[in-house]
């Protein structure tokens, strides 16, 4: 049968997107599938979309676009595009009361319409309660017509219950993920004969290894917002800090709240352990890094992240908050569950996780085995029988054209980081692709203009920029470039038979970014490799792994999160020096670290703040040697301050680790995020300007109700990852 999913957009990230997927891509093997995507605002979606699935997106929103507003350039749209009205004209099908009420306008009416008019599925299915009405009209007259709730009734406002209710009597089934949401929509439902079930969401069997659980790291991934409840978590976590300083949190995840949440973690003092890592898709590898999963929503219609941690192995802690939760995590067999909003029970379950290495162990052992109930496998199995049940087309509808065709070279890959730095990357499609194709290799080849090999020490050339996009695991979209002498930009790995390519940690690949490419050197095809996975999980201990007297080379691989390609970020440093913690005490700064190369570091370190531009200048300040390689400094912000020449100044920060050597740059490389500028961020420091008469200024200020006239210190981690200090007034 011909299967159709309606959804407001399969181009962002969330829960319905990855059930909607995961449901879409267990079916496309006996169905004709298609995904309808309300909007589309992004060239490809984030997440990777099986190829026999047909997407169709209705209104493309993307800058420039002949849809994107009324400054597009008209294309005579009959509907009633850029060059009519439509687009400005308000939705006369979505409810009033739906959040996302104003993104809809009769244009999307009229191409919800338009397509569905034409369709011939013999299933629809629309992914959310407001979608049904915008099918009512619309919807192929011999359709089954099911409508899904992956939030639950009790989340929504009763204004938009009571507009929904009268128009859902189109439905021949309504889906929720629980059965205490299904048991509340057919109390409220007007239709006795509309079937209302439960079908929890499915998770697929990971591509992954099962988490080893050896790392001091605790996971939590949705969206920041405040149903979430992350400051129970961080209040939690700052407990278990206290006890545990060298456990880390990592939240993923986008959302409204995210610089509220950044906020507590800063007045927690949590800045050194918990990092806001952003979205990442998909999850599964984050997952895998971690040793426990946690948990602490006000409410969950269903907890699919809470499957999917535990699919990889994790022992999960879980607010007992309805509807979800309850039905996934077994307390005390799989997981442990805590009472809602109580950060003292987070705080003792997290510990009880930590100090217990052997129920931790045992719980995620336990977890991977339960979670195998919600495979995507059972899911389809359950929208089957529904359909059949409802009568939805034949068993079986042949595809347009069956016949076997030959398939585009277009490999995909893996990338899996070994603990000794090397990376291997194993072909999954096409299979025994080595086979197929005799004499198959992985070339790497230079995609930015990088900085070539770079010992990070001398004089501080120019201002480094700061700043960086959300979600620091990606990183720009490289751009081809042209080598220098010397600089070698092509680096050729051939592929074993059982189709893995092995790159050494010491291959020679310069600083800067790299693409992945497979290339057939028989009919001298070239393609760039698609990445399905990377494990970065042998990254996450890289610091350790250096000789005293090595030299640092980095490769840290990622799935380009624009066009899903595999990528390489190449760290190449003569002498590193590794910031560790930062402790901030009123205005003064304590850095430590380490550092890294083929030197004997002696004598006193001095840190050294330099400051670029006109006029130049440059700050000492001395520090102690912690062990051989090591080292404490500790530097004044008010100092610091009381140099300004201008309004808003960069310092930069570099170690001389022994006198008379020329200094080297301070940043952080050693791990597995690409940018740190918005993952790892540290608190401001507030300084009163220095100026006579100050306290009656303030004074003075303070009746007049006027803002106290400030300077800002803010340590930062600039587009190469160096450490810099911005002194700025406010």
């Amino acid at each position: 049968m011909k299967i159709s999913f309606l959804i407001h957009t399969i181009y962002g990230i969330g829960g319905t997107i990855r059930s909607t997927l995961n449901l879409a891509e267990e079916l496309v093997g006996r169905h004709e599938v298609e995904i309808v995507s309300v909007f589309r605002h992004r060239d490809v979606p984030l997440f990777p979309v099986d190829p026999r699935i047909t997407l169709v997106a209705l209104v493309d929103t993307r800058p420039g676009s002949p849809d994107s507003g009324p400054d597009a350039a008209p294309d005579a749209a009959p509907d009633g595009g850029p060059d009519g009205t439509a687009h400005r004209e308000p939705s006369a099908l979505m409810p009033r009361h739906e959040n996302r009420y104003r993104e809809y306008s009769a244009l999307t009416d009229a191409r919800i319409g338009a397509h569905y008019e034409a369709s011939d599925a013999d299933v629809v299915i629309a992914t959310r309660p407001a979608l049904v009405p915008c099918l009512a009209r619309s919807a192929p007259q011999n359709a089954v017509l099911v409508g899904q709730e992956h939030m639950s009734l009790g989340y929504h406002r009763p204004e938009l219950v009571e507009e929904l209710l009268p128009g859902l009597d189109v439905l021949d089934a309504l889906v929720t993920v629980s059965e205490a949401d299904a048991a509340a929509w057919r109390e409220r439902l007007p239709q006795p004969d509309t079937r209302v079930l439960a079908v929890p969401n499915g998770v697929p069997e990971p591509v992954l290894a099962p988490a080893e659980l050896r790392e001091k790291l605790v996971v939590a991934a949705g969206r920041i917002s405040r149903e979430k409840q992350y400051d129970t978590l961080l209040t939690a976590f700052a407990r278990v800090v206290a006890a545990h300083p060298d456990w880390r949190l990592r939240l993923y995840g986008w959302g409204p709240d995210r610089e509220r949440v950044r906020r507590v973690v800063h007045r927690l003092g949590l800045h050194n352990n918990v990092e806001l890592m952003g979205a990442a898709v998909p999850m599964e590898a984050e997952w895998a890094k971690g040793s426990v999963a946690v948990s602490t929503s006000r409410h969950e219609s269903f907890g699919l992240t809470l499957v999917e941690a535990m699919r990889c192995g994790l022992p999960v802690i879980s607010t007992d908050c309805d509807h979800g939760p309850r039905t996934i995590v077994t307390d005390g067999d799989d997981g442990l569950l805590v009472p809602v909003g109580d950060s003292g029970a987070v705080a003792d379950a997290l510990l009880r996780l930590i100090e217990d290495e052997p129920l931790r162990r045992r719980l995620g052992g336990a977890a991977r085995t339960a979670a195998r109930r919600f495979d995507t496998a059972a899911t389809a199995k359950a929208y089957e029988e529904l359909l059949a049940a409802l009568g939805a087309g034949p068993g079986s509808r042949t595809r347009p054209d069956t016949t076997p065709r030959p398939r585009p070279f277009a490999p995909v890959a893996d990338c899996a980081t070994g603990d000794d730095g090397s990376l291997t990357v194993r072909i999954v499609e096409p299979s025994a692709a080595a086979m197929q194709y005799p004499g198959l290799r992985l070339v790497c080849t230079r995609a930015d203009a990088g900085s070539g090999t770079d010992s990070g020490t001398g004089q501080a050339k120019g201002r480094a920029r700061t700043g960086g996009r959300k979600g620091a695991k990606g990183g720009p979209r490289p751009r081809a470039r042209t080598g220098t002498a010397g600089d070698r930009t092509e680096h050729v790995f051939p592929f074993a038979p059982d189709g893995t390519a092995v790159i050494p940690p010491d291959a020679g690949l310069s600083d800067g970014q790299w693409l992945c490419h497979a290339d057939d050197p028989r009919t001298g095809r070239r393609v760039e490799l698609t990445a399905r996975t990377v494990d970065q999980r042998g990254l996450l201990r890289a610091g350790e792994r250096f000789a005293r007297d090595a030299a640092v080379h980095h490769l840290v691989p990622y799935r380009d999160p624009a066009t899903h390609r595999l990528t390489l970020r190449s760290w190449v440093r003569r002498l590193h020096v590794e910031s560790a913690d930062v402790t901030l005490d009123e205005h003064r700064f304590t850095l430590t670290g380490r550092i890294h190369g083929p030197v004997e570091p002696a004598g006193e370190p001095t840190l050294v703040l330099r400051r670029g531009g006109d006029p130049a200048d440059e700050m000492v300040f001395h520090g102690t040697r912690e062990g051989t390689r090591g080292f404490a400094v500790t530097f004044d912000g008010l100092a610091v301050a009381e140099r300004r020449e201008q309004e808003d100044e960069q310092w930069e920060l570099w170690l001389r680790y022994s006198p008379e050597q020329d200094p080297v740059a301070v940043g952080r490389l050693l791990d597995d995020v690409l940018r740190k500028s918005d993952v790892r961020s540290y608190p401001d420091v507030l300084l009163h300007k220095q100026r006579s008469l100050l306290l009656a200024r303030r004074v003075l200020r303070r009746i007049r109700g006027q803002d106290q006239r400030l300077v800002v210190l803010k340590l930062a981690f600039d587009d190469g990852n160096r450490l810099v200090l911005h002194v700025r007034d406010r």
